[in-house]
């Protein structure tokens, strides 16, 4: 089977060069709506950022690339070199990415979700390009899976492992007490000439409901300690392992600070930080208070259809082009689907959604109603889905206008 078989290869994609010679320029009022803007400014220096956070104690970082899909991005995250390490949630994105690879930039790439045994060809063809591909794994049937694939294929090194832990989640992943994991770290140790543990992954989803950075900090310490744990099993079967820990979400990643050391000389492996969500940022990053609104690079521009005065109390609702479709339906930590940024606008925010369609209120009795034709900026609540749903991204760079266009991998 060769790469062009793989369905990713019919995914209909534009033309950068096309639409880059359509919008460059313009300024945002200009823009067809709904339409997703990204600020490349703002994005950099979230990057920047988070590498200096992990670089000023010592730490490896791999960031996610999900939640832009650019191959733009991706460049701006891994910090000219300062990373080559990269998650993935489709395999697409880690086809997307083979020019890195090639060109030495990009040396590691895991593929952020359980194996699932109709994609092993295409993970087994991106073996082969790829100088370091790690695959997550979080039940025994799925090492079953990689072995009887195995048979059928020349390999040219053992299947690279993170075994995935659950940090109460309850998503993927297994509990570090559980004879499960036990039982997958045995399988692996035992089959070395098909498996190779390489390591642990947590993520602490559950901290995009915090509060404050201390409380980051508490989830983030809590990912050390598991994935410490895990280790310090598999390395009672055998004390020669070398084994990476990689911990992280993005409130537990802003979180990261000098006091992490204190802990470093108890570690049992060594330790990297991971991350996606945090380029862009979105209302749910907010409400942890781990950033400000300053720090979110992207925003759903959407224009006013309608505007109802009275309606469901005062001053009334406005209906804006951007429903769930252009917004997902992920509510905030205080209601709504997204906040309203434009200026005179601020007490609005996105009440209820249908699939094409939003509708505004306001928390302010005496705000005024905006009028039909009106351009709003909004924050969405959940920047990974919302930029999945737009075809392209209209690039700022700390101005209104237009100076880049990116297009997200489409498809798994």
């Amino acid at each position: 089977m060769s790469l062009e078989s793989f369905s990713s290869r019919y995914y209909e994609c534009p033309t950068k060069e096309d639409l880059k010679k359509e919008y460059v320029g313009k300024e945002i009022n200009e823009l067809p709506f709904p339409a997703f803007v990204l600020d490349r400014k703002i994005f950099t220096n979230n990057c920047n950022r988070m590498l200096d956070r992990v670089d000023e104690i010592g730490l490896t970082f791999r960031p996610h690339v999900k939640t832009h899909k650019t191959l733009e991005g991706t460049l701006i995250q891994l910090g000219n070199g300062r990373s080559k390490a990269v998650v993935v949630s489709t395999l697409r994105e880690a086809f997307a990415l083979i020019p890195l690879f090639q060109q030495g930039m990009l040396e590691d790439v895991l593929y952020g979700l359980p194996i699932a045994k109709s994609r092993l060809q295409e993970l087994y063809e991106l073996s082969k390009i790829v100088p370091h591909l790690r695959l997550m794994i979080d039940h025994p049937d799925q090492l079953a899976l990689l072995k009887t694939f195995s048979k059928g294929v020349s390999l040219r090194k053992p299947w690279s492992i993170f075994i995935k832990l659950d940090m109460g989640t309850k998503r993927a992943g297994v509990t570090t007490d559980s004879e499960t994991l036990h039982q997958i770290i045995q399988s692996i140790l035992a089959d070395r000439e098909t498996l190779h543990l390489f390591g642990f992954y947590c993520h602490a989803g559950h901290s995009y409901a915090c509060k404050n950075i201390e409380k980051a900090s508490e989830y983030l310490f809590c990912e050390v300690d598991a994935a410490n744990k895990a280790t310090e099993f598999a390395m009672s079967i055998d004390s020669t392992l070398s084994l990476t820990m990689s911990v992280g979400a993005t409130p537990t990643a802003h979180s990261v600070s000098p006091q992490l050391k204190k802990l470093f000389p108890k570690l049992k492996g060594k330790l990297e930080v991971h991350a996606g969500n945090y380029p862009i940022c979105d209302v749910q990053q907010m409400f942890t208070n781990c950033i400000k609104q300053e720090n979110i690079s992207g925003s759903v521009v959407a224009e006013v259809l309608s505007v109802y005065p009275s309606r469901n109390g005062q001053p009334g609702e406005v209906l804006i082009n951007a429903g769930v479709i252009a917004l997902s339906r992920e509510p905030s930590p205080e209601g709504g689907f997204g906040i309203i940024t434009t200026s005179g606008y601020e007490s609005f925010y996105v009440d209820r959604l249908s699939q094409e369609h939003g509708i505004l209120r306001s928390k302010d009795p005496n705000a005024v109603l905006s009028t039909v034709g009106e351009i709003l900026r909004i924050i969405p609540n959940h920047s990974c889905i919302t930029a999945s749903a737009f075809p392209w991204y209209y690039v700022i760079n700390g101005s209104d206008t237009v100076v880049d266009i990116w297009i997200p991998w489409k498809g798994w």
